[in-house]
């Protein structure tokens, strides 16, 4: 017969388990041993951003582009037309300007056409800025109203991403074709990825998006003009194909116009696939890919999007996508995990995500990333 000092040890052992097969952690050694397993995200997403048309109010967005989730789920996003980043806290139904600016502004508060977004981990915003021909990106500082030039470009950047350890910074030059490397100081170190004008020869890109970094240090580039995703290796003259290359289309192993993208540290792509309105997730050395968001046509309804341009998740693995031409940024909630039941709305699958950036241990509260299957 068991004891009740028994009964109470196995109800606290069952108790931990269930806590731990929910992957709401985040105790980095243990989520190292913890593979991603599969996942299924709701059909139907839910605004977490925008959502009441075009327009400047602080409850519209005039084109959403890029977006940032911290811990507290709030949303970062790059208002383009309206020339300002802003923070849309969980649930709220309109947001705060977290920085602004102007076009022509010279060094400081120069805001023109704000796209791709990140923090690093001291809590400073990094945001690629578009001025005519040209583009930055500019910084500000957790806590200072005063946002600043980073690094002037020549080109527009719709690809931003720091390394593993956040001792380089990697850009995406659009309509240069190539992908740069840059110190944590802003400084030029070399070219990466392309710089050999455009075309579709493996040692070529065609107006780069996306970028991403893994732990080696290799560079994954959505090549959006060749509708593809490739990687380029530390030291090499020419990429190897991931994903893609078979043409314009909506197969499985096509795309049409790749653009942000996000890499797991199981080597798992998570793409954008703009003009076919869907989120594409691409497993390491996959030859097709499926649909995790979206793919029901351009649209405006729950389960649709309409030219999406970036996504991020949240520290449970929602999946969170800017949705160009609604105007708003949609959240696609976890709906099935390996330790919870299926249910009627869950239709699509794929990895839980991680985000490539880590260790985060020094990050400010409140912009502290993570996930289901996040190793910070």
């Amino acid at each position: 017969m068991m004891t009740k000092s028994r009964a109470l040890f196995f109800f606290f052992l069952l108790h931990i388990l269930a806590r731990a097969s929910s992957y709401r952690t985040y105790d980095r050694d243990s989520l190292r041993a913890t593979p991603c397993t599969e996942t299924i995200w709701e059909s139907n997403g839910k605004t977490a951003a925008g959502g009441n048309g075009p327009g400047s109010a602080l409850n519209q967005l005039n084109s959403s582009y890029g977006i940032f989730v911290d811990s507290n789920r709030a949303v970062f996003v790059t208002d383009y037309l309206n020339r300002r980043v802003v923070k849309w806290d969980q649930g709220a139904l309109s947001g705060t300007i977290y920085a602004e600016g102007l076009c022509g502004a010279s060094d400081l508060g120069d805001l023109c056409y704000p796209s791709a977004i990140t923090f690093n981990k001291a809590g400073t915003l990094f945001v690629a800025v578009e001025n005519g021909s040209s583009g930055s990106v500019m910084s500000l500082k957790k806590g200072d109203t005063l946002i600043k030039t980073f690094i002037t470009a020549n080109t527009s950047i719709y690809g931003i991403a720091w390394d593993e350890n956040e001792e380089y910074l990697y850009l995406g030059h659009h309509r240069e074709h190539r992908v740069d490397k840059y110190t944590k100081n802003g400084e030029f170190v070399k070219v990466v990825a392309g710089g050999n004008g455009l075309g579709p020869a493996l040692n070529q890109l065609d107006y780069p998006r996306g970028v991403a970094v893994d732990e080696y240090g290799s560079v994954y580039v959505a090549d959006s003009g060749n509708q593809r995703v490739v990687k380029w290796m530390v030291n090499t003259t020419a990429a190897v194909l991931v994903a893609g290359g078979n043409g314009v289309g909506n197969r499985t192993d096509q795309f049409n116009v790749p653009g942000g993208m996000i890499r797991d540290k199981n080597g798992t792509l998570y793409v954008v696939d703009e003009r076919n309105h869907r989120i594409l997730c691409i497993l390491e050395n996959a030859k097709n890919s499926v649909i995790i968001a979206g793919g029901h046509g351009q649209g405006s309804a729950s389960n649709q999007l309409s030219n999406p341009i970036y996504l991020a998740f949240d520290n449970e693995g929602s999946l969170y996508v800017s949705d160009w031409e609604n105007f708003r940024v949609q959240k696609f909630a976890v709906a099935v995990t390996p330790s919870s039941a299926m249910t009627k709305n869950a239709s699509k699958v794929g990895p839980i995500i991680q985000q490539p950036l880590q260790p985060r241990d020094n990050f400010p509260e409140g912009l502290r990333g993570g996930g289901p299957c996040f190793d910070w």
